[in-house]
Order: structure tokens, then C-alpha cells, then sequence
């Protein structure tokens, strides 16, 4: 039998996730952040406070990685965490100063990536791309639980 793990799509995306993954954690290492953090940073600067289940649900992140993400946010003072005023037991999460300040940062390092990664593509081949990758998000995500992933 012949089997070869190359030619499949699953496998090349999880090639260029892995790169995409290694590129931005070390762009994002020269300010203390790593790509999840970066994650809740830019969720937050574009939808405002949360609740940190929210933002779990919403980033597809386990309870448990949630947690260690908002305590080093917290501790490098990037977030607030406060009891919600409608629930005590609800936590909600904001953007510092700070925060607000590494989200431009990170917004300037999303775009150099953009920029090296569709250099020789077309913006017709850009959107082409990015509505099969829709797709393929959406057929994995279709009646799961992907805060398990």
C-alpha cells in the first residue's frame, strides 16, 4: 500500500500553522507576549470587555490554558479582571493602557506576516483561499465542542 501524508490537505495546513505559529511567537517574544496572549489582546481590543468564559468560548482555548493566558496578562499588566456587576461570580476582562498600547504592536506584526505570507498571491487568490479555509473551518466546527481543542 501506498501511503503518503504529503499531497493531503489536513497535513500542509498543519505545516503552515506550525511556521505561522513559530513566526509569530517570535515576533511577538520581543514584547513578553506569546500568540495566545497576543490572541486575547487583539479579541479584546476589537469586542471590548468579556467575560473570561467568553473569550475561552470564543477563542477556542481549554479552561485550564485560559486561566495561565490571563494571569500572565494580569501580571504584566495588559488586562483587568473584575467581578461582574450583574454576577459576582462572572469574571470580566479589559484591556490596560498598556494593553491597548501592544495591541497597535501586534496589529503591525499581523500585517509584515499577512504581507510575507501572500506576497505572491493575487488579492483574487487571497480571498480564494480564505473562503476555503472557511469551510474547512466550518466543517470542523459543525456540532462540536471545540473549546476541548
Amino acid at each position: 500500500m501506498n501511503r503518503q501524508i504529503e499531497p493531503l490537505l489536513g497535513y500542509n495546513i498543519n505545516v503552515i500553522s506550525h511556521f505561522l505559529k513559530n513566526m509569530y511567537n517570535e515576533k511577538l517574544s520581543e514584547y513578553g507576549l506569546t500568540n495566545a496572549q497576543a490572541k486575547v489582546i487583539y479579541f479584546l481590543a476589537k469586542h471590548g470587555e468579556q467575560s473570561q468564559s467568553d473569550l475561552q468560548n470564543r477563542l477556542y482555548i481549554k479552561a485550564s490554558s485560559m486561566n495561565g493566558i490571563i494571569e500572565s496578562l494580569l501580571k504584566n499588566e495588559c488586562i483587568t479582571k473584575d467581578s461582574s456587576r450583574k454576577d459576582k461570580r462572572t469574571k470580566v476582562i479589559q484591556l490596560t493602557e498598556k494593553g491597548e498600547e501592544l495591541d497597535q504592536t501586534i496589529w503591525t506584526i499581523i500585517q509584515e506576516i499577512e504581507a510575507e505570507i501572500t506576497k505572491d498571491f493575487s488579492e483574487e487568490e487571497q480571498r480564494v483561499i480564505v473562503s476555503w479555509l472557511n469551510k474547512i473551518q466550518r466543517n470542523l466546527t459543525e456540532g462540536s465542542d471545540q473549546t476541548d481543542h
